[in-house]
């Protein structure tokens, strides 16, 4: 599974997510944090924002209306293609 499809398939079951939840359930073994000298241990968050923001201007994601950080959600494209390769597998 790539990490799009593992995104994908993270934020179909829990609707809408934030970033480092994403980065959490895509990365596993990656440390995820934020705020300063993320790039010097781990960087999970960063490659998690860098992953949703192609997953958005590919369509597949949005930002989900939310107070504070921003949330994120699969749009019509994004759930249609979950059901491709959930069907693909069976």
């Amino acid at each position: 599974m790539t990490a799009t499809q593992r995104a994908l398939a993270f934020l179909f079951g829990c609707r809408e997510a934030a970033a480092d939840e994403v980065g959490a359930a895509v990365w596993p073994d990656r440390d995820v944090r934020c705020g300063r000298g993320v790039a010097n241990g781990g960087g999970g968050y960063y490659a998690a924002q860098m992953l949703l923001g192609r997953m958005k201007k590919a369509g597949l994601v949005e930002h989900a209306p939310s107070a504070g950080s921003s949330r994120w959600r699969l749009t019509r494209k994004g759930m249609d293609l979950v059901h491709e390769f959930n069907d693909a597998s069976t």
